[in-house]
């Protein structure tokens, strides 16, 4: 009796691998052509770009298996719907999410539709300016050398809008409860963050119902939850985080990652109905902050442009900026990588 193939050989793992690559391909093929026909959302955009990080990271796992040839050809056809999805995500956010522009003011239409009762919280002056960019939701744009919190925040308010922060330059955001915002708003929930141009700035954010889309950041901290988390081009920043899929990197460099800080977490569970809801269990119990998926790096071999932030380079609990911070800079200094 002939002894049993208990391994499978090179050839017998390529050909399964191009069963699953078939499949996959053609998922999302059939999944961008439904969201081309019935508009782009960033949730469904999202999901795709989830499922393109699985494809790339079994193609990763393949690529022992397969000749030279086949490689170059499923990595130029994965990088083909890698820009197939970065063209429905430009039609799903906008770039006049970050342009700069005034809003007009309507007193009289203002006061013809009805608003919802929404919290009331008092706006700093020189927060809601013709530097503020135009945004279906809240927005902190403009600022340097500044300590912002939610206070800073552009109106109108309401319980449940997207956040976009951008053009800050040495600045700390604190949006969690704290002493810094001690009227914060029960139920408050930010269902989509949207981060662009930031510099030398320590973002300090609650956890995300949605997705989180990061690009052009440079020597930053950022500590947030979010359902999806995916960054590009930036360069020597330190994510804490939890998120219930793998965060995505692209373009990036000198990236860190470590957990989402307990102390923060704490804030959010006991103030923040985002985390109690059991609908939203997901975001909290994983912990995905070691399962960076680089889209910029296609070998089989370790990225070399993300690591795991070593504990003694972390940011401490007792050194989370949560109060009012008069002295911005020299905060700044213990805080942003120095690496």
């Amino acid at each position: 009796m002939a002894e049993q193939k208990t391994e499978l050989t090179n050839q017998e793992l390529g050909q399964r691998y191009y069963g699953r690559l078939d499949a996959a391909v053609q998922d999302l093929a059939t999944k961008l052509q439904k969201i081309k026909e019935g508009g782009a959302t960033s949730e469904t955009v999202e999901e795709a770009t989830v499922d393109l990080s699985r494809l790339r990271k079994d193609f990763t796992d393949a690529v022992p298996h397969l000749p030279s040839y086949d490689q170059r050809n499923i990595d130029q056809k994965i990088k083909a719907i890698e820009s197939d999805i970065e063209r429905v995500r430009g039609a799903a956010v906008p770039k006049t999410k970050f342009a700069f522009k005034r809003k007009a003011a309507n007193s009289t239409a203002s006061a013809a539709v009805p608003r919802p009762l929404t919290p009331t919280i008092p706006i700093q002056p020189g927060s809601a300016s013709a530097d503020t960019p135009a945004t279906s939701g809240l927005s902190i744009s403009g600022h340097s050398h500044r300590y912002l919190t939610l206070s800073s925040v552009s109106s109108p308010w309401s319980s449940a809008s997207d956040l976009t922060i951008s053009d800050l330059d040495h600045c700390i955001v604190n949006l969690i409860p704290s002493e810094a915002n001690p009227n914060y708003p029960s139920g408050l929930a930010f269902t989509a963050l949207h981060v662009k141009n930031l510099s030398n700035t320590v973002l300090v954010l609650p956890i995300i119902t949605g997705s989180a889309l990061l690009h052009d950041m440079k020597i930053c901290v950022i500590a947030l939850g979010s359902r999806q988390f995916r960054i590009h081009a930036s360069s020597q920043v330190d994510v804490y985080i939890t998120a219930s899929s793998s965060p995505i990197i692209e373009h990036c460099s000198a990236m860190h990652f470590a957990a989402y800080p307990a102390s923060l977490k704490h804030f959010t569970l006991t103030q923040s109905s985002v985390l109690t809801d059991p609908t939203r269990q997901d975001v909290q119990s994983n912990e995905n902050h070691l399962a960076v998926q680089d889209f910029s790096h296609i070998r089989a071999t370790p990225s070399p442009n993300w690591s795991t932030l070593p504990q003694e380079a972390a940011i401490q609990d007792g050194q989370w900026p949560l109060s009012p911070v008069e002295n911005v800079d020299a905060v700044l200094q213990g805080l942003l990588p120095s690496r």
